[in-house]
C-alpha cells in the first residue's frame, strides 16, 4: 500500500479519535457554559457511546455494498459536520444530538477503514498494519485532545469543536483523492452476522473489549473534574496531562507494533490489560502528588494503549473472511463499552470519593482479561476442530 494513502487514512483515525476524546476533557467547560452538572454532561459521553454502538453493526451491514471510497469520505464528511453544528449548539440538548450525529462517524470510520485494509493486506501483513492504523487514535489523545483543552482555555469549548469540523472536511477531500474507486469488501447480511455470535472465541473476544472499554472511561470520561477535585489540575495544566498520556499511548502503540511481530497479537493484549489494572489500583497512590498523576497517566497509557489495535488483529485471525462484521462489532462493544463506563461513572461521581474512581474501573479490566484469556483457549479449539 502506498505509504501516502496509509497516512491519510491514519489521519482520518486521528480526527475521528480527536472528536471522540474531546469532550472527556471538555467537560467541566460544557457543564459551567451550559449550567448542568458534571454527571448529566458526562451523559453526552454515553450517548455518544450507545449510538455508536447501535451504528456500527447496522451501517457495516447496510454499507457493505457501497465503494470503500464513497463510504469512508462521506463518514469524514459527517464528522465536520457534527462538530461545527456541536460548536453552534445553544443548548445541551442541541449538543447532545450534534454527538449523537458525530457518533455515526465512529460507527463506521474505524471499522470499516481497518475492514478495508485487512482484505487489501497479505495475512503476515494485518496485524502490524493495523496496528499502524490506530497509532491515529494515539496521536489524536497525544495532540488532538490536548490541543482542543488548549483552544478551550484560550477560546472557548465552541472553537474546539469547530477545529476539528474544519479539519475533518479536510481529511475527507484528500481520502476522496488519495483512496481508488471500486474498492469493495464482502457483502455482509444476517448468515454472517449469526457466524459471528455462534462462534464462543469471538463471542470472549468482544466481551474483553467492552469490559476493557468500561474499566478505562470509568476513570477517563472524568479525568478532568477527578483531577480538578484531587490537586487543582486545570486549563493549560490539563491539556498538558492529556499531552503526556498521549505520548504515552503514542509510544505504548508504536512499541506494540514491534512487539505483535516478535511475541504475537495475545501476549501483547495480556500484557496490556495487566499494566491496566496494576496502574488503575495504584492511581489513588499517585494522586497524592500532583506531579506523580503526570506519571501514573504515562504508565497507564504506555501500558494499555496498544489494546484495541491487537484486539482487532485477533478477531482477523481468527475468521478472516468476517473480518467487516467483526471489526464492526468490536467497534459498536467498544461504544458500548463507552456508553456503560461513562453511566457507571456518573453513578460512581456522586458515590465515590474522586480519587478512588479509578477502583471502579479497575474490576472491570480485570473481567477484560479473564475473557481475553478465555476468548484465546476458545479460538485454539475452534482452529484445533477446522
Amino acid at each position: 500500500m502506498p505509504p501516502q494513502r496509509l497516512f491519510v487514512l491514519i489521519a482520518g483515525n486521528f480526527f475521528v479519535a480527536t472528536s471522540f476524546l474531546s469532550v472527556g476533557g471538555l467537560l467541566s467547560d460544557i457543564s459551567a457554559s451550559l449550567q448542568v452538572p458534571i454527571e448529566q454532561a458526562g451523559l453526552l459521553i454515553a450517548a455518544f457511546g450507545i449510538a455508536a454502538a447501535v451504528c456500527a453493526p447496522t451501517l457495516a451491514t447496510l454499507g457493505s455494498p457501497i465503494d470503500r471510497r464513497k463510504l469512508l469520505t462521506g463518514s469524514m464528511a459527517v464528522c465536520a459536520l457534527a462538530n461545527l453544528l456541536a460548536a453552534l449548539s445553544q443548548s445541551y440538548d442541541h449538543l447532545l444530538l450534534a454527538r449523537v450525529l458525530a457518533a455515526v462517524t465512529s460507527a463506521v470510520y474505524t471499522p470499516q477503514v481497518a475492514a478495508t485494509l485487512s482484505m487489501l493486506m497479505p495475512e503476515k501483513e494485518r496485524a502490524p498494519t493495523l496496528a499502524k492504523l490506530m497509532v491515529g487514535w494515539s496521536v489524536g489523545a497525544v495532540l488532538g485532545n490536548p490541543l482542543s483543552v488548549l483552544i478551550a482555555s484560550v477560546s472557548s469549548w465552541r472553537m474546539s469543536f469547530a477545529f476539528i469540523g474544519v479539519s475533518s472536511a479536510v481529511i475527507a477531500f484528500f481520502i476522496w483523492r488519495s483512496l481508488p474507486s471500486n474498492v469493495m469488501v464482502p457483502p455482509l447480511n444476517w448468515h454472517r452476522w449469526f457466524q459471528v455470535l455462534r462462534s464462543p472465541a469471538l463471542r470472549f473476544l468482544t466481551a474483553a473489549t467492552m469490559f476493557a472499554n468500561v474499566g478505562s472511561v470509568v476513570m477517563m470520561s472524568y479525568i478532568a473534574p477527578i483531577v480538578g477535585s484531587v490537586q487543582g489540575i486545570a486549563g493549560p495544566a490539563l491539556a498538558l496531562l492529556l499531552f503526556v498520556a498521549g505520548v504515552g499511548s503514542l509510544l505504548g502503540n508504536l512499541l506494540s507494533v514491534t512487539m505483535v511481530r516478535r511475541y504475537g497479537a495475545t501476549v501483547v493484549a495480556y500484557r496490556c490489560n495487566i499494566s491496566s489494572a496494576v496502574m488503575l489500583l495504584l492511581w489513588p497512590l499517585f494522586s497524592l502528588w500532583a506531579s506523580a498523576i503526570y506519571v501514573a497517566q504515562f504508565l497507564w497509557s504506555l501500558g494499555s494503549s496498544g489494546f484495541p489495535a491487537v484486539q482487532q488483529a485477533r478477531l482477523v485471525a481468527v475468521a478472516p473472511m468476517l473480518a467487516s462484521a467483526t471489526i464492526a462489532l468490536n467497534s459498536a462493544v467498544t461504544y458500548l463499552g463507552i456508553a456503560v463506563g461513562a453511566s457507571i461513572g456518573a453513578t460512581a461521581w456522586t458515590l465515590v470519593p474522586p480519587r478512588f474512581m479509578s477502583w471502579v474501573g479497575f474490576v472491570f479490566v480485570l473481567v477484560a482479561l479473564t475473557c481475553s484469556v478465555l476468548g484465546e483457549r476458545a479460538a485454539q479449539r475452534e482452529a484445533a476442530a477446522s
